[in-house]
C-alpha cells in the first residue's frame, strides 16, 4: 500500500509596489514639521508686512503734509518769504503739531532761489522725515 502525499506547493504573491494601506508614523512626523515651519514662516512674514504698511502709511501723510507746505509757501511773494540778503541764512520757519505728527518748515534764500525744508516727526518715531524743495524765485522784486 503506497500512500500518495500531496504535496502543497505555497506561492509566495510577489509584493506590490505602491500599494501600501497607510503611511507611517515617520512620515506623518516629517510632515508636521515641515507644515510648523511654513507656517512659522508665514506668521513672521505677515508681522513685516505688517510694519512696512505702517511705514507707508506714516510716509504717505508726511509726504501730503509737507506737499501742503510747499504749495502754501509756493503761493507767498519770495520777497516776503525771505529778504534776499548777501549770505544764504534762515530767515523764515515756523510749525504746527496736528493729531500727534509735528511739522517744521524753514525757508533759506539762495541766489534767486528760495530752499524750502520741511521736517516731519511723529509720536513714537525719533527720527524726523525731511522733505526739501527749491522754489524759483520769479518776482520781480524778489
Amino acid at each position: 500500500m503506497t500512500t500518495r502525499v500531496d504535496r502543497h506547493v505555497c506561492r509566495r504573491r510577489p509584493a506590490r509596489r505602491g500599494a501600501r494601506a497607510g503611511f507611517t508614523l515617520a512620515e506623518i512626523i516629517v510632515a508636521i514639521v515641515i507644515l510648523t515651519i511654513g507656517l512659522l514662516a508665514m506668521a513672521s512674514t505677515s508681522g513685516a508686512v505688517a510694519r512696512q504698511m505702517t511705514g507707508a502709511r506714516r510716509q504717505t501723510i508726511a509726504a501730503t503734509i509737507a506737499q501742503s507746505r510747499f504749495d502754501s509757501l509756493t503761493s507767498v511773494r519770495c520777497a516776503s518769504l525771505a529778504p534776499s540778503s548777501g549770505t544764504t541764512s534762515t530767515v523764515t520757519s515756523g510749525s504746527s503739531t496736528r493729531s500727534g505728527v509735528v511739522e517744521s518748515w524753514t525757508v533759506t534764500d539762495g541766489d534767486d532761489v528760495k530752499n524750502i525744508t520741511v521736517s516731519i516727526t511723529f509720536s513714537g518715531r525719533s527720527t524726523p522725515l525731511v522733505y526739501r524743495s527749491i522754489l524759483p524765485c520769479r518776482d520781480s522784486n524778489q
